[in-house]
């Protein structure tokens, strides 16, 4: 009965939503190629056109994998959200794909917010938040869109799933969705009436028909006045509970950025539906990256058991250079995550990132004080020394400047990164053990800093002029390996014109 009734729902509607993505479509082919491509990642994931933030889904169907982002078109410019697509066969060559979730409904035509990829029963299923702004209010609502392939969505012919905001909650967005044995189970970021940030618990019997449990965990007072892309998994059998926060105030060098993403560690109780042994609080949330730019960290287990992460590569409120050029931000690298037996979130990228490699253009010690030019705007950099007794640096250096800077000090046990200008300090305590290791990734205009086993993690926007040249500093010396990174995200044009034709076209009539 479930099944046919997803049938019916797919046919629903198809020849209107076909023309919506027509028109989308049309409008990105026509702009695509007159966009200015000088800060464009080549494997990074980046919007065709337009404005990109939030992951909004994370799934594995069909043996491939989905990346789903919140997307705005028509400029470089925060909008009307839809839900942007890009697949891969295997986690680092990315194909962009028509978007799956348009803004047009009468529960969500002022945004489609992050949420949820699940699949079920052959479909994939998005969960996210239809937003509608009447009135001078803004209606916050949870929606279903439902695929056989992965490619063509169909909205739930009775969305919204929930309607009414429980008591005492002004907002609450960003479903976030898993089964566990014969239940499904919903948190929501939100906030209080007074406030306070908080999470939110539904349950449902078959994921269209859903209760409110209770409040699962709220602020009270330190943790900011909104919770958001709340993400719940279990690792190495612990629960780890992300967050993005806002409203944080910044403590000595922890909380820099304008908003937070982090996590807590604990245990879920499925009986009493409480955590255990979990508080949120400033003491406990732990800041996942400690760059300037990463917020909204979304988490999929992948078939072969890794629990990998993305998250988007920028801030609210932050100057994207790019986006006069009519398109804005960029995805993180896929991190594979581990905890460690203190309890601690360890961030690598993933081990498919080595098949990205071309050529090696670098491999020497270097003393402080010599440099190199990188050679490309698209590497990798590996940086090794054999004591951790002696500070390290490696800056970075455009238009004769020293513009980004990363320095370990061995007496303060710490690492800092410097990005010149106003508040472009980061720093993160860091102890290495035995030696030190850096693994650096440059594409374009990012620059993400893995430090030991991932025990610290920056991520950051830059925006080079001209080439790059790698000077080396502190008191000894260091090797370097720097390898050329080839593109891995864009267009097949072949896969394009084959949807149009036999998709779009089909679903017309």
């Amino acid at each position: 009965m479930e099944v046919l009734l997803l049938t019916v729902l797919l046919s629903v509607a198809a020849a209107e939503f076909a023309q919506d993505l027509a028109h989308v479509e049309a409008f990105i082919e026509q702009k695509r190629y007159v966009l200015k491509k000088k800060y464009r990642p080549l494997y990074h994931i980046s919007a065709p056109v337009g404005w990109l933030n939030s992951p909004a889904g994370f799934a594995y169907f069909k043996r491939r994998y989905h990346i789903f982002y919140q997307y705005h078109p028509y400029n470089g410019a925060w909008g009307t959200m839809h839900w942007g697509q890009a697949i891969s066969d295997n986690l680092i060559d990315w194909v962009h794909y028509p978007p799956a979730v348009l803004p047009k409904d009468f529960y969500d035509r002022h945004g489609c917010l992050a949420g949820t990829a699940v699949m079920h029963n052959n479909y994939l299923t998005l969960f996210y938040t239809g937003v509608v702004q009447t009135q001078n209010q803004t209606i916050q609502t949870q929606n279903i869109a439902i695929s056989g392939d992965g490619i063509i969505f169909q909205k739930y012919l009775y969305n919204p799933v929930i309607r009414q905001y429980p008591a005492n909650v002004t907002d609450f967005r960003n479903p976030k969705v898993w089964r566990f044995r014969n239940k499904w189970f919903m948190i929501l970021g939100s906030a209080t009436e007074n406030r306070q940030g908080q999470l939110i618990l539904f349950s449902s019997p078959d994921m269209f028909h859903w209760k409110y449990n209770r409040t699962l965990a709220r602020s009270y007072g330190d943790m900011g006045y909104m919770w958001e892309n709340p993400d719940l998994f279990e690792v190495d059998g612990q629960h780890v509970l992300i967050l993005s926060v806002q409203g944080i105030q910044a403590e000595s060098y922890r909380f820099r950025n304008l908003y937070q993403t982090g996590y807590v560690v604990g245990n879920f109780n499925y009986h009493s539906l409480r955590f255990e042994n979990l508080e949120v609080s400033m003491a406990t949330f732990t800041e996942l990256d400690y760059g300037h730019d990463f917020y909204a960290a979304h988490t999929l287990q992948a078939y072969d058991g890794r629990r990998l992460l993305i998250a988007w590569l920028g801030m609210w409120e932050s100057e994207l250079v790019e986006s006069r050029d009519g398109w804005a931000s960029m995805m993180t690298l896929i991190r594979e995550v581990r905890l460690s037996p203190q309890g601690r979130l360890l961030m690598t990228p993933i081990k498919e990132m080595v098949d990205l490699r071309t050529e090696i253009l670098e491999d020497a010690w270097y003393s402080p004080g010599e440099a190199f030019h990188a050679g490309s705007k698209s590497f990798e950099l590996i940086v090794n020394a054999s004591s951790v007794l002696y500070d390290a640096a490696v800056t970075f250096e455009w238009h004769g400047e020293r513009q980004y800077a990363i320095a370990y000090s061995a007496e303060r046990g710490r690492i800092t990164v410097d990005r010149g200008g106003i508040d472009g300090i980061r720093k993160a305590d860091w102890s290495p053990t035995g030696h030190m290791h850096w693994r650096i990734f440059v594409d374009s205009s990012s620059i993400e800093v893995f430090c030991g086993d991932g025990e610290v993690v920056f991520s950051s926007r830059i925006y080079p002029k001209r080439g790059i040249q790698i000077r080396i500093g502190g008191e000894m010396q260091l090797h370097v390996t720097q390898y050329k990174i080839r593109r891995s995200v864009g267009y097949d044009e072949k896969l394009r014109q084959y949807l149009k034709h036999n998709f779009v076209n089909r679903i017309k009539y």
